[in-house]
């Protein structure tokens, strides 16, 4: 489960164009060269009560508010 998640939110960061992030061309910091893990860290994926297939639910940040 947590491949095709972070399959699916390495894809949509792109989409977001999340992959763009200075933080993953740092080499100082822990997200360089880690867009999948960038991606868990700033997209929400919640699993289908029907299905139990992962979607994606918007950017954490929004979640916050």
């Amino acid at each position: 489960m947590k491949a095709s998640v972070e399959s699916k939110a390495a894809e949509r960061a792109k989409y977001e164009e999340l992959h763009k992030n200075p933080r993953l061309s740092d080499p100082k910091d822990h997200y360089f060269n880690k867009l999948g893990e960038f991606a868990l860290f700033k997209l929400s994926y919640y699993q289908c009560y029907k299905c139990k297939n992962p979607y994606f639910g918007g950017m954490v940040d929004c979640g916050d508010a």
